[in-house]
């Protein structure tokens, strides 16, 4: 029901329905103004929260998973953190996908090829992470998705199809970018906020009383405070039978062309 599609044939309808009660009935003309925001209001929550697939469909969630199965997610790296996150994951013999900014990669290399060596999964993160990116052309996109599929194709000899759009946004011109580099989006279905609050106690309690089986969890690996909530969180995910495995493997799709 929530789509853009939809919401923009209904928000037309009234549209028409508000102009001949204006013209034929007097209504205020504040009514356009009512109909305007409220369509407004509704197209930039489609546009913030990519896990209600407004503009277009990205894989959050797996509910149909038979197994205990969750995705736990990386994003904005490599950095020097990743070092001791990838140290975590293999003590507690888990696996994980890092959506990876290109230019970071480009810094790092070497810890780049070893979170694939070490067997999990890499997607894309656009090349610079920018902060005006949702208001970036779909040329301007293409060539941020592009570029980072070069980076990882450079250092890792992989061609990137797993795309994490930046801050969670969608809009017509990240569809159209995903479209011509034929990138598949993934978002996420609980956040843990690391990249905003710094707490730990607030961080770890936020995840594990919603955590179900074929999550996806969003972290950060270049947050520091991350790693203590790593390992507390892998503790929990064995001591209740979860086992972390990577957003392919999770939902059954290529993670490489």
């Amino acid at each position: 029901m929530f789509k853009r599609k939809t919401i923009n044939t209904i928000f037309l309808l009234l549209l028409i329905v508000t102009a001949y009660a204006v013209f034929k009935y007097h209504w205020p003309i504040y009514w356009f103004l009512i109909v305007g925001g409220v369509w407004l209001a509704l197209t930039i929550i489609g546009s913030t929260n990519v896990q209600l697939n407004y503009f277009y469909p990205a894989l959050h969630k797996n509910p149909t998973v038979m197994e205990s199965k969750v995705a736990l997610t990386f994003d904005d790296g490599p950095h020097t953190n990743t070092i001791q996150i990838l140290d975590l994951l293999k003590k507690y013999n888990a696996k994980a996908t890092f959506f990876c900014i290109g230019h970071c990669i480009d810094e790092h290399p070497e810890i780049f090829k070893r979170i694939i060596t070490e067997g999990h999964t890499v997607g894309n993160h656009t090349y610079a992470h920018p902060k005006n990116y949702g208001f970036l052309t779909s040329k301007t996109l293409v060539r941020e998705i592009e570029t980072c599929n070069q980076a990882a194709k450079t250092h890792g000899q992989v061609d990137l199809k797993l795309f994490r759009s930046p801050f969670g946004v969608a809009n017509p011109n990240i569809k159209k970018a995903l479209g011509r580099t034929q990138m598949q989006p993934i978002g996420w279905s609980l956040r843990s906020f690391d990249a905003l609050f710094s707490s730990e106690e607030f961080l770890y309690k936020n995840i594990i009383k919603q955590l179900k089986k074929g999550d996806v969890v969003l972290l950060h690996d270049n947050q520091a405070h991350t790693l203590i909530i790593l390992e507390r969180l892998l503790v929990f995910l064995q001591q209740h039978n979860f086992k972390s495995v990577t957003i392919d493997e999770l939902f059954h799709i290529k993670a490489y062309a």
